[in-house]
């Protein structure tokens, strides 16, 4: 067995966890005052969505606490509990907290993809039927993923009671919860590829100004960090498994790292919102008006243009000039939200 890893301690797994979750919530708090107050409009799907992630990453939150008050997770504790110092039923309790935590734990990273391929709905053109079929394959995909994972939680052992039992002939066998973990983790990180690649497909497509271009190696760069801290939490786990040489805390510092980085990440987008409405003012200052620039050859070629939040929709022969008008009253359901990403696409004579 190796030399035992002393872990991070409590304060910095709380100070990680909750660091991440105010600023997710800086961000949601934002982006629901913009929406309702500024934009007069009512909130959309992938809002609510990013919302309740955020209640999930909360409530996996609490349960840190309680594991830190309860002196779980302090530098000498290993994943097996040796070293902590506790009656029997305390450890049960613990055990009884890793439980019932991987629900709202998996709850979280699944609302997150739920959230973004909300979005991507509201963002990859109806003309692009073949891509819209394989957005709704990785759809189906995340929502089975979810079932499985929570049915594997809750059912792997039987009586539930079992997961947190410290008599050998009725505790859950290590073997299942490792099967639990591995099956749950490969699920997740699937996921995460599968919704990472999806937009490439657009983007290639894309004539993109230099904040968009900004916006996107961002969040991009987020999301490959997420991956990084997911791999990172999978190899940390292994390694307790097989040895027990790992302190718990160090467990619960990178499932909260993977956890709230992904929830960072979702709310990250939101932010464009922002930086749009301040060029959108700042072209009106500087007399240019928002559809500076505009390639009247754009839409010969047969373009989605979206210099502006409120762009239409183009077909090959829509002209493009200052005076055309725009429907602004169908924003009130967020369908045209997509100009508001999507600045320029070509279209393809084919659905594709």
């Amino acid at each position: 067995m190796a030399s035992p890893r002393r872990g991070p301690g409590p304060a910095v797994v709380l100070a990680s966890r909750w660091g991440l979750i105010s600023l997710a919530a800086a961000v949601i708090i934002a982006r629901v005052y913009l929406r309702l107050r500024i934009q007069r409009r009512r909130l959309l799907s992938s809002d609510i969505l990013m919302f309740l992630a955020w209640c999930a990453a909360v409530a996996g939150a609490c349960f840190d606490v309680k594991l830190a008050r309860m002196g779980a997770l302090e530098p000498q504790v290993m994943t097996t509990l040796e070293g902590y110092e506790g009656t029997p039923e305390q450890i049960s309790f613990i055990l009884r907290l890793f439980w019932a935590g991987s629900i709202p734990f998996f709850t979280c990273f699944y609302l997150c993809k739920a959230s973004l391929l909300v979005v991507f709905l509201q963002i990859f053109p109806t003309f692009m039927r073949k891509r819209r079929m394989l957005l709704w394959a990785v759809i189906g995909y995340v929502v089975a993923a979810y079932i499985v994972s929570i049915s594997m939680v809750l059912f792997s052992c039987l009586p539930i009671e079992s997961n947190w039992s410290l008599d050998p002939a009725k505790a859950c066998l290590p073997a299942k919860n490792e099967r639990t973990f591995q099956v749950a983790w490969v699920l997740h990180f699937a996921g995460d590829l599968m919704i990472f690649a999806l937009p490439w497909s657009i983007i290639t497509k894309l004539h993109m100004g230099r904040s968009m271009k900004i916006g996107v190696f961002c969040t991009f760069l987020l999301g490959i960090v997420n991956m990084v801290f997911c791999l990172v939490r999978f190899i940390t786990v292994q390694s307790a498994v097989v040895d027990g040489s790992v302190a718990l805390s160090i467990v619960a510092l990178w499932s909260s790292l993977d956890n709230n980085i992904g929830l960072v990440v979702v709310c990250v987008p939101a932010l464009r919102q922002f930086f749009r409405r301040k060029e959108s003012r700042d072209h009106y200052q500087s007399g240019s008006g928002p559809y500076r620039g505009t390639d009247p050859r754009a839409a010969e070629a047969g373009h989605i243009v979206a210099h502006d939040p409120y762009a239409r929709e183009l077909g090959p022969d829509s002209p493009v000039n200052a005076s055309s008008t725009f429907d602004r009253g169908s924003l009130h359901d967020g369908k045209t939200s997509q100009s508001s990403v999507v600045e320029l696409i070509r279209i393809p004579t084919e659905g594709k």
